[in-house]
């Protein structure tokens, strides 16, 4: 069994679903290969679905559906903890969300790299790595 996880930030699986891209596929293969274990967080739930109506049912289905493929990391207090002791030292509100925040707290919690495009945003949260 596979035991390297790979935390999924929001915006690949947005940019899955936009775009009709294939760049999730190749994790998908490793994950039903048990080569890898692929999570996201609760919070990625919550902003995934912020911007779907619930009214459009069949893509909040398919959505739903998506999201499935994905081990669900639930936010705990070790996890709060981190995001807050790391908000604390280097202020970290003044250039994150909280969402966000909680994210990468999460992809430390777990020693796990975090897959996102957005980099450049999260490289502020020390000791992060990126898959």
């Amino acid at each position: 069994m596979a035991n390297k996880i790979i935390l999924v930030d929001t915006d690949v699986i947005i940019n899955h679903v936009k775009t009709d891209s294939n760049f999730l596929d190749k994790y998908f293969n490793l994950a039903k290969k048990k080569d890898i274990r692929l999570k996201i967080s609760v919070i990625t739930i919550f902003e995934y679905f912020t911007g779907i109506d619930p009214k459009e049912k069949d893509l909040y289905e398919q959505s739903s559906a998506l999201l499935r493929l994905f081990e669900v990391e639930n936010v705990n207090s070790s996890i709060t903890k981190i995001a807050a002791k790391l908000n604390y030292e280097k202020k970290l509100y003044q250039h994150i969300h909280l969402a966000d925040l909680l994210i990468g707290a999460t992809a430390l919690y777990l020693d796990a790299p975090l897959l996102t495009f957005n980099k450049k945003h999260f490289r502020i949260i020390p000791q992060l790595k990126f898959a």
